[in-house]
């Protein structure tokens, strides 16, 4: 007989359903617990009450409770986990053990009732898992350069409380390099809903980029409800479009030939890599897990100067053995394996 898995989460992305077929096939059945965030007085008391109804019911059957990110949609199953004896883990990806003051980010950003809630929820919680490394201690650079407060270990009052580094996989049989492809231009991915996004994945930068070579293209995918031409100048090399699908993201990997992740503030980026999976020559800011991911298989900049330095890495000879040392990078540091592997140990 099967044994169960809760999970709670707020948002349904890549990472969060990768997570899902990864409890399902080490033999999990998977409960599921989602709570869209919603500004409504009305749909949160809502939000709370599924959850209230759905821990109650799914939780004493189940081995263990894990929530996707710290915030409202955790306390709850968190609680529920408490009564009934069960193991809980929170996933910590990024907002939840960051404070970026000058864009309003992160959860403890301000004391309010969803900070109180979230340090609550780490007091609650049985063990803490990061994304990244620099997600435990913190990220010196984005505090130098950006004044950017991190680490989960500033944010909890229980220091005995373990807190593992088990890193994000990507699944490098879908996420492929195809040598028949040919690749060009200079690709950047998020979802950019609202200003404080764009200044987050660094468009600006991004922007100036363009203005040293005006010959590349350069494309921004993931405009969601807004027009980033209002908040930014844009170049008249760069081209903005909607929000993909998989597919479609995989083909624009494919055909590009760099990858841009001009982060602030990171956990370990998705899109990053999954785009040098793809073979995208990768090129980033110095902060959190962007680094890492990146090694010495691009390129890696600091502050705005830094951007004559990178217009000429992309007018460099880079080829096909550039393409496939990105692919490697990941496949070997960030694989799906390896994280299926790690997910089985501590649960």
């Amino acid at each position: 007989m099967k044994q169960n898995i809760t999970l709670s989460y707020s948002i349904n992305r890549s990472f969060v359903k990768s997570d899902i077929y990864i409890f399902q096939a080490l033999g999990y059945n998977v409960y599921r617990i989602l709570s869209r965030p919603q500004k409504s007085t009305l749909n949160f008391i809502f939000n709370r009450t599924k959850e209230l109804i759905k821990s109650l019911l799914y939780i004493p059957t189940s081995k263990i409770v894990i929530s996707w990110f710290n915030d409202y949609h955790t306390l709850i199953p968190i609680i529920i986990s408490k009564i009934f004896f069960k193991k809980s883990v929170i996933i910590v990806g990024g907002y939840d053990a960051i404070v970026d003051a000058e864009n309003n980010h992160g959860v403890f950003f301000k004391q309010t009732i969803r900070s109180k809630i979230a340090r609550l929820n780490y007091s609650l919680v049985s063990e803490i898992w990061v994304v990244h490394k620099s997600l435990i201690k913190g990220c010196d650079e984005a505090y130098r350069k950006f004044n950017v407060t991190s680490g989960v270990e500033n944010f909890i009052q229980n220091k005995s409380l373990k807190i593992k580094e088990i890193n994000t996989g990507y699944d490098s049989r879908y996420w492929n390099y195809d040598e028949s492809i040919e690749k060009s231009g200079i690709l950047t991915v998020a979802f950019f809903s609202d200003k404080r996004v764009i200044n987050i994945k660094g468009l600006n930068n991004f922007n100036k980029l363009a203005s040293f070579l005006p010959n590349k293209e350069f494309l921004i995918v993931g405009e969601s409800g807004i027009n980033i031409s209002d908040y930014i100048n844009l170049e008249p090399n760069v081209k903005v479009i909607g929000v993909q699908n998989k597919l479609q993201i995989k083909s624009l990997y494919q055909k590009s030939k760099f990858y841009f992740q001009g982060s602030r503030l990171e956990g370990l980026p998705n899109s990053l890599c999954e785009a040098m999976l793809c073979g995208c020559v990768p090129i980033g800011s110095k902060v959190f897990g962007i680094p890492d991911a990146i090694g010495s298989t691009g390129i890696l900049f600091d502050l705005e100067k830094d951007l004559v330095q990178v217009a000429d890495f992309i007018n460099s000879n880079i080829g096909t053995k550039e393409f496939k040392n990105a692919r490697k990078r990941i496949k070997k540091k960030f694989n799906l394996a390896s994280r299926i592997e790690k997910i089985k140990k501590n649960i």
